[in-house]
């Protein structure tokens, strides 16, 4: 799927205008983007330091659900 935005964070922010149900997976309370999940573009992680990474067309963001335990 397309989405569109300069950065990282951006183009998440549209994902969720577009799949309005991903919010309440994706974000918190206040918007911000919940530690549950990494993010990466061209399979570089860039979450937490890169979110405003700019980006170019034909990145490909991958949102990968991370699994946390002891």
């Amino acid at each position: 799927m397309k989405v569109e935005g300069k950065t990282v964070r951006e183009c998440l922010h549209d994902l969720v205008r577009q799949f309005p149900d991903l919010k309440r997976m994706l974000l918190d309370g206040d918007g911000n983007l919940m530690h549950s999940y990494d993010y990466f573009i061209n399979g570089e992680s860039v979450y937490p330091k890169d979110m405003n990474r700019p980006l170019k067309d034909g990145d490909k963001l991958n949102i990968i659900f991370v699994i946390h335990g002891g």
